[in-house]
């Protein structure tokens, strides 16, 4: 699979590479002496996980992982654990998909908002994740024979799993709602490890699907209008014929098109060679009087670079 476009291969923009600086950092000045309190155990263990969930990306972290959790009371990351509130997380996650879908209505300032607030919430939800990744390391990468400390971290990651799950539940289906942030997250994803992204459904899930954007604004970019969706162009009808969840969200869209054109399910039939032979006799056949849906299927008849 080729990378997004603003993605160029390997390539992480400065600005991440900048930030993971300033993590090593940060996470050095933070561990000279034993942390002892919830809150600062929570943020070691943030920036701990941000480090180890990105190896792929800056080397190996195994040294600034192991002395930051060596340096961290097992109390302290049971009394962090105990402090994260399951349901006030998930509802700034339900508001993070309701700003990233703003985002996509508004425009200028309003649109700036709405982002700013989406991102922030979703960078949150990606620091529980690196705290439970720093968990997960001081537990399953422990060398010595069990004691209070291991069975104190041990509890605190069952624990943090559990509230995990309840923040997450629902939510990863409606990460269509993202897509107007899709460059943010896009960038965010490929600065995580492979084995990573796949759970990290808050910057990868749907995060190619820029095309669901064409559902809620014109063509000439004015948001909330209520226009018929352009699957005519090359780039959005390439997508639309190999993804299965915009093909869904199409159809279900009311703003999708009506049956007396080529459906979006139609086109992607036909190029899996999966449509009926009075299906492929309706497009031609339409197509010859209707220039959109004529150009959706010369778009699809383009082999791919």
């Amino acid at each position: 699979m080729s990378p997004p476009p603003d993605v160029d291969g390997d390539t992480i923009s400065p600005e991440i590479q900048k930030r993971y600086a300033e993590t090593r950092r940060e996470l050095e000045t933070s561990t000279q002496s034993t942390v002892t309190g919830a809150k600062e155990a929570g943020r070691v263990l943030a920036l701990a996980g941000d480090l180890w969930r990105r190896k792929e990306l800056l080397g190996d972290t195994t040294r600034d992982v192991v002395l930051a959790v060596d340096q961290i009371e097992a109390q302290a990351a049971q009394a962090y654990v105990a402090g994260v509130d399951a349901e006030a997380e998930h509802k700034k996650l339900v508001r993070a998909l309701d700003d990233a879908f703003e985002a996509i209505l508004e425009d200028g300032e309003e649109r700036a908002l709405y982002t700013h607030s989406a991102e922030m919430a979703l960078a949150a939800r990606d620091a529980l994740a690196s705290a439970r990744a720093a968990l997960a390391f001081a537990v399953d990468g422990a060398a010595s024979a069990e004691s209070t400390r291991l069975a104190s971290l041990r509890a605190a990651k069952t624990d943090l799993d559990d509230k995990l799950a309840k923040i997450d539940r629902g939510l990863a289906k409606k990460a269509r709602c993202l897509v107007g942030i899709n460059q943010v997250r896009r960038r965010e994803s490929a600065a995580l490890d492979r084995e990573e992204r796949a759970t990290a459904w808050w910057w990868s899930a749907r995060a190619n699907c820029d095309f669901l954007v064409s559902l809620y604004r014109s063509e000439d970019g004015a948001p909330g209008a209520q226009t018929r969706l352009d699957v005519t162009s090359k780039h959005n009808a390439a997508h639309l014929a190999t993804c299965d969840d915009c093909q869904r969200d199409v159809e279900a869209s009311s703003l999708a098109y009506t049956p007396q054109h080529v459906t979006a399910s139609s086109l992607w039939r036909r190029q899996h060679g999966e449509a009926t032979q009075s299906e492929v006799a309706f497009m031609d056949t339409h197509a010859k009087g209707c220039k959109d849906c004529q150009r959706a299927l010369d778009a699809l008849a383009q082999p791919e670079e």
